[in-house]
């Protein structure tokens, strides 16, 4: 006799339970100037819906050459359970300490802004930053592009 009203709430709860809060993103990348890359993110786009959602975005993507990290928006087109297509925008900080492609020196900061494609598990990604911090004098502005395997 006690449990009933346990498990009338407990039904209650479950009744009106929502899905997640928030969709893991990560991903598998070759990419200028990073060279390759791994990224983990997290965005408010919940799994669940389908259809077109919205939502934040954070994301960090440590490489060989450098790393990014990334605050934005993503776009999404869902089947419930994986975003089918998506797009990202987002403001980017770059920050360079290893070897990159395109010559860029170690110990580089660079801000700007990227955005990302992504089909089923393929994805593209184009951005471009200013250098706001360290001696490359050479690399005033950088254009990064990058494919790969994610969500």
């Amino acid at each position: 006799m006690r449990l009933y009203p346990i498990l009338l709430l407990l039904s209650a709860f479950a009744a009106t339970a929502r899905v997640p809060l928030f969709t893991p993103t990560a991903s598998l990348q070759i990419t200028s100037p990073q060279r390759y890359n791994a990224s983990i993110g997290v965005s408010t786009t919940r799994l669940g819906i389908w259809g077109p959602k919205t939502g934040f975005l954070a994301r960090l993507e440590p490489g060989l050459g450098g790393g990014k990290a990334h605050i934005g928006s993503r776009f999404a087109f869902s089947l419930g359970f994986i975003d089918l297509f998506y797009t990202d925008l987002t403001a980017s900080l770059m920050h360079t300490w290893g070897r990159t492609w395109g010559g860029l020196e170690k110990d580089q900061t660079y801000l700007g802004g990227e955005v990302r494609f992504g089909a089923n598990l393929l994805l593209g990604t184009f951005g471009v930053y200013k250098h706001v911090h360290g001696s490359d004098e050479d690399h005033d502005w950088v254009v990064s592009l990058g494919l790969g395997l994610g969500l």
